[in-house]
């Protein structure tokens, strides 16, 4: 997975952290045809604990390598960052935003992150 590649290219320079929010498309509220497909099939958490068990699956699945954190229930990291369903952020060592992809999945291109990591960190954009 290209995320991972990007986490193992830059993990000793940049701190990663993947957020696991609220579902998107969860079965008791705006289910997605893609997530039938990919047999994504969870009811909105009503507790930290299952959102953690979801969140769980998620790195499994994935295969994700980065830490995972967990948005709390009031959904504060998702509202602060506009997260819903997918994002990219970059933030520099201050905490000031430097980049984001736009909301959703149409938007969620690695690759122009990617660059914008080699950007902050000095490396040339190839």
């Amino acid at each position: 997975m290209r995320l991972n590649e990007i986490y193992e290219e830059f993990r000793n320079r940049v701190q990663f952290y993947c957020v696991y929010i609220q579902e998107a498309h969860p079965t008791d509220g705006r289910q997605s045809a893609r997530n039938l497909v990919d047999n994504v099939l969870y009811e909105q958490p009503k507790s930290l604990e299952g959102r953690e068990e979801i969140a769980q699956v998620c790195v499994l699945r994935l295969n994700l390598r980065m830490p995972m954190l967990l948005d709390n229930m009031s959904n504060e990291v998702d509202r602060l960052y506009a997260a819903l369903p997918d994002r990219l952020y970059l933030l520099d060592e201050n905490g000031v935003v430097v980049y984001r992809t736009i909301v959703g999945s149409p938007g969620f291109d690695v690759e122009a992150w990617h660059a914008a990591i080699r950007c902050q960190v000095g490396v040339p954009v190839i």
